[in-house]
């Protein structure tokens, strides 16, 4: 619990040193700065409590794995006859 409420804290003092210059910037820019804000937050209170967060990397494995085998099988075949 300690180490969500630092987290917070942390995320307010960001906000409270960073808002008032994007405002300048416009309204996406402060969208997009909000929208990385939470989604960075969320991701750090999430490790900060130890839940089991799945890699990106594990969909990009499961997708392309069966392409590689493939490719692996094919280019060995033919080197073979």
């Amino acid at each position: 619990m300690l180490i969500t409420l630092g987290i917070f804290m942390i995320s307010i003092v960001i906000i409270l040193i960073e808002l008032p210059k994007l405002k300048k910037g416009g309204t996406k820019l402060t969208l997009t700065f909000s929208i990385l804000l939470i989604i960075g937050t969320s991701l750090n209170i999430a490790i900060g409590l130890n839940f089991f967060i799945i890699s990106p990397l594990d969909a990009i494995i499961y997708f392309f794995q069966p392409i590689s085998d493939f490719l692996i099988e094919t280019l060995l075949n033919k080197n073979n006859l």
